[in-house]
């Protein structure tokens, strides 16, 4: 679909909404006259760091890209009819195996467009990269068409996903290669897996080291609990709360303190974060080894104020106030008033993990899962970390496999 067959609306997006994101972002690019001969069929790869992501790249490539979207997304009234009918984009459904999206992918190709995803799948929550699997190269194989490989560099900084807040500073698209058809028949599997991950690896601390480009704002720390579930004092699930530039625990009084250039500082010299991913990854592996060792006890509960279940033709919302408590077998929904919706009747509802198929994080830090083929979802009060519920799921999985 190269740039001659730009359809007016696409033109007038790119000219109008593309121009505003250049101006608002200080955008700038590198590499892209490595594109240039590639108006389609190709692929585009990149990191994902934030909202925006597909509009920066689009902002700035030449020609036009069809991106693969979450499929939440389309049902979305005003972005769904943006989506569906003017960028043309290609809906997935996230945290499932879905060939019907592959299949679209492919037409698409077929027809000589740009396919842009995001092999990661789902935004980064500190800032580093997160898992790409095989099955990417698999896709790069199979394709057999030009792929084109950007990183998006500053979009973590500008807003953090844990983050309502944006922060002043400028965000870059660079060009890191651009892998061609001949290239990769010569290449196999493992070492097609080992150069996207090369390529598309991006570290947001990394680049800052370099870069030292400062994102300030005078609310740094605010809404890094989202992000920051476990004290790495105390240990304890759901204390910290940011204000300012500070995330402090409010049972043992630990804090941290977020400078312009993406770094903490904390106030016990006995934990020297200077990372987000630090702390992260702490909290990561403590809370797998809290899993492992946990009886029949929650490990923990919160407020929720949205809960959605499977109706006629969408999910409909069936509860604003109850409580959810996760264990070492599944979550526990208890509900404020009865739920009477259908052929559901019940003032709680319990979803062994055994039975989730997928967990992911859309939206307003909403909470997605299928359970034996249903889709439902949940939002806990946005004080709180949706984080921890899709990790504490992950740690389930990954010991069901050992």
């Amino acid at each position: 679909m190269g740039r001659e067959h730009l359809t007016p609306a696409f033109r007038f997006l790119k000219l109008t909404y593309g121009t505003y994101l250049k101006r608002k972002y200080k955008m700038s690019s590198t590499g892209m006259e490595a594109v240039l001969p590639f108006t389609g069929p190709a692929v585009v790869f990149g990191n994902h760091t934030h909202t925006n992501d597909p509009f920066f790249i689009s902002a700035m490539y030449p020609y036009t890209i069809r991106w693969v979207a979450g499929s939440y997304l389309f049902k979305m009234k005003g972005v769904g009819f943006l989506l569906r009918h003017l960028v043309h984009a290609i809906p997935k459904v996230q945290g499932r195996s879905d060939l019907e999206t592959i299949r679209n992918i492919s037409r698409a190709l077929k027809s000589g467009d740009i396919v842009g995803l995001f092999p990661e799948g789902t935004r980064s929550w500190d800032g580093e990269m997160m898992d790409i699997t095989a099955a990417t190269a698999k896709l790069v194989r199979i394709f057999k068409v030009p792929i084109i490989f950007i990183h998006i560099e500053g979009g973590f900084l500008n807003k953090p996903r844990w983050s309502d807040k944006v922060r002043k500073g400028p965000v870059s698209v660079r060009v890191v290669r651009v892998l061609t058809p001949e290239e990769i028949e010569k290449m196999t599997l493992p070492e097609i897996t080992a150069l996207t991950k090369e390529c598309l690896s991006f570290s947001t601390d990394a680049w800052e080291e370099k870069a030292r480009i400062p994102y300030d704002s005078p609310t740094l720390a605010e809404g890094s609990e989202r992000l920051f579930y476990l004290c790495p004092k105390c240990g304890k699930f759901s204390t910290m709360h940011s204000h300012g530039k500070t995330v402090e625990c409010g049972e043992c009084g630990f804090s941290s303190e977020f400078d312009e250039y993406g770094r903490i500082r904390t106030n016990d010299s006995a934990i020297p974060y200077t990372h987000l991913y630090q702390w992260h990854e702490w909290e990561r592996g403590e809370l797998e080894r809290i899993y492992s060792e946990a009886g029949e006890e929650p490990l923990f509960a919160d407020h929720g104020i949205l809960f959605q279940i499977p109706g006629k033709k969408k999910l409909e919302t069936v509860s604003d106030s109850f409580t959810v408590k996760a264990g070492k077998k599944g979550l526990l929904f208890t509900f404020d008033k009865p739920i009477a919706h259908g052929a559901v009747n019940a003032s709680e509802l319990s979803f062994p993990f055994e039975s989730i198929e997928s967990m992911v994080i859309n939206a307003k830090q909403t909470i997605e899962f299928y359970s034996d083929g249903r889709q439902y979802r949940f939002r806990t009060a946005l004080d709180r970390s949706p984080l921890k519920y899709q990790e504490l799921y992950f740690a389930y999985r990954n010991k069901a496999v050992e």
